[in-house]
């Protein structure tokens, strides 16, 4: 009896169905501190759901709707070859994020405002962000809704965390951009150019390449890219792509397998408008005249399992204003899990 209790019981544990797909959550972090420095953008919070896989079966009316978005804005289902004869279907997800994001100039010292130098601000969003990944291809679209100036609370924030820590106070707040609303349109592809098929004692490059471009009273831009993964066990992920100038790559979705890489990312953008550097849109304040060319260099290392995911990056710009006497480079960080 026992012995047959004990069978039906290591059954049970070899056939139990898979866990049900309740979406990753994701928790990032951009900041200047470790390398001594607190200027331009130096610091931004991001919070986001990555919802389950959409599709019309889904058991959520919201998630039928999100399914329904999708196709209707990125296209019909398709499968592509991802390797030898076998096939794999588009997988289609939305992500929802809520933004923080803080700006300043090198000087926080000076009350007075500072004519030569970008204009503090602050940035509060939300966003609906959809993405249709395929083994070769990705597109994703979105919208972005917030605002830029005292209610984004970046002020009040950074001068409690400076003054809680002892850091350099910052006096300039009161020359912040005013209260503004943002809106934000975006749409990106990215192809895989060289995808996971060839392995080198296991490790494995993938090469791909993108275009983007973002319209807006935030920011008007278009952004190409070129990036390098090399690791262990890739396979096609979903990373987030946009002109947006914060958290715009290295989200990382649901993993079927536990995969390490290292990564680097080139991107060049042409810019037309930046509130957030040439000032308000519709009221009179401080501003810079902005470079139309500018470009970033990321780099990184990333830990995926299929439970959770860690990647640490490091970010570095080309100047993007007029007159602009620092660069602004600063590390960034992302968690995510599976709910």
């Amino acid at each position: 009896m026992l012995a047959v209790l004990a069978g039906n019981l290591k059954s049970q544990a070899q056939f139990r169905p898979p866990a049900r797909d309740r979406g990753s959550l994701v928790f990032s972090l951009e900041n200047d501190v470790l390398l001594k420095q607190d200027e331009g953008y130096t610091n931004g919070v991001q919070l986001m759901w990555i919802t389950p896989e959409l599709s019309q079966n889904s058991g959520s009316s919201f998630l039928r709707w999100l399914a329904r978005i999708n196709r209707g804005l990125l296209g019909a289902d398709k499968t592509a070859t991802a390797s030898g004869d076998e096939s794999k279907p588009e997988q289609r997800r939305a992500g929802l994020s809520f933004v923080q994001g803080m700006f300043t100039p090198d000087n926080l010292s000076e009350k007075e405002l500072i004519p030569d130098d970008r204009p503090y601000a602050g940035l509060l969003y939300a966003s609906l962000g959809l993405v249709k990944l395929g083994p070769l291809r990705q597109d994703s679209a979105g919208l972005a809704v917030g605002v830029v100036g005292p209610l984004s609370l970046a002020g009040t924030i950074q001068r409690w965390l400076h003054r809680t820590y002892g850091w350099t106070y910052p006096e300039g707040w009161e020359n912040q951009l005013k209260n503004e609303p943002v809106v934000e349109l975006w749409f990106n592809r990215l192809w895989t150019l060289v995808p996971p098929r060839i392995s080198f004692h296991g490790l494995q490059p993938v090469v791909r390449a993108g275009a983007g471009a973002q319209v807006g009273n935030l920011l008007i831009a278009a952004a190409a890219v070129a990036d390098l993964k090399l690791g262990f066990n890739l396979e096609p992920q979903m990373d987030t792509f946009t002109a947006a100038p914060l958290f715009n790559h290295f989200v990382a979705g649901r993993a079927t397998r536990t995969s390490v890489y290292a990564f680097l990312r080139l991107e060049g953008r042409a810019v037309a408008r930046n509130l957030l550097l040439q000032g308000n849109t519709f009221r009179e304040s401080h501003g810079v005249d902005i470079h139309p060319f500018y470009g970033q260099l990321s780099t990184g290392l990333a830990y995926q399992s299929k439970q959770a995911a860690l990647i640490l990056y490091f970010v570095m710009r080309t100047r993007e204003f007029v007159g602009q006497k620092y660069r602004e480079p600063y590390f960034g960080l992302t968690f995510s899990f599976n709910l």
